[in-house]
């Protein structure tokens, strides 16, 4: 089996991310302004997820950083958080596109995959499961009291995934009566297909 220098790399070093920053491969990605947030949905469905990452074809996506901050409204109930990777291509329209910068903000190539978010309008999801990589219940707040802790940060601590697209990495976050609000950024790295 014929390997790109991302598999050579792996084998050598198995967190590619300080790496593919120095390479120009890795991206932020957060709201257009520092304050603007997204808010979840009441219910749970497949086609409506808070964000989605669209990876498209010949090129593959390495998942690395999500933080959620609740903020604003407080949420009607406990407030669910679901992450799902999928093998295809999910996004069908609507959202607001996140603004993204590359780690290396001087020389770094431009993201080929586009984060989408509800912020302004709902993301429209092709109605289908991938699988769930995490998943956790939380309490509904936004107090700044002492010990509150209010965001939720995900690092893939059990082993990268490699969103090889057509693919989508895709979190879906609700409550019951009114959906959670929150400040949020997320951090994904690139490669070529045909570098893996």
């Amino acid at each position: 089996m014929t390997t790109g220098w991302l598999a050579t790399l792996l084998k050598e070093q198995p967190n590619p991310f300080p790496l593919l920053a120095t390479r120009g491969q890795m991206f932020n990605a957060s709201a257009a302004a520092q304050n603007t947030t997204v808010t979840g949905a009441t219910s749970f469905a497949t086609t409506t997820p808070t964000f989605l990452l669209d990876v498209p074809a010949d090129t593959t996506a390495i998942p690395a950083y999500m933080s959620l901050n609740q903020a604003g409204t407080v949420a009607g109930g406990a407030v669910s958080v679901l992450m799902e990777a999928d093998n295809a291509d999910r996004y069908t329209s609507g959202g607001t596109a996140a603004t993204v910068l590359n780690k290396k903000t001087t020389g770094g190539q431009v993201a080929r995959s586009a984060l989408y978010s509800a912020t302004s309008s709902p993301i429209v999801a092709t109605n289908a499961y991938g699988v769930r990589i995490m998943g956790l219940v939380t309490g509904e707040d936004v107090s700044p009291a002492e010990g509150v802790i209010t965001e939720i940060v995900w690092t893939p601590a059990g082993g990268i995934e490699l969103l090889t697209g057509p693919a989508a990495w895709l979190v879906y976050t609700y409550a019951a009566s009114t959906g959670p609000t929150w400040l949020w950024s997320f951090s994904w790295a690139e490669v070529r297909t045909v570098d893996v």
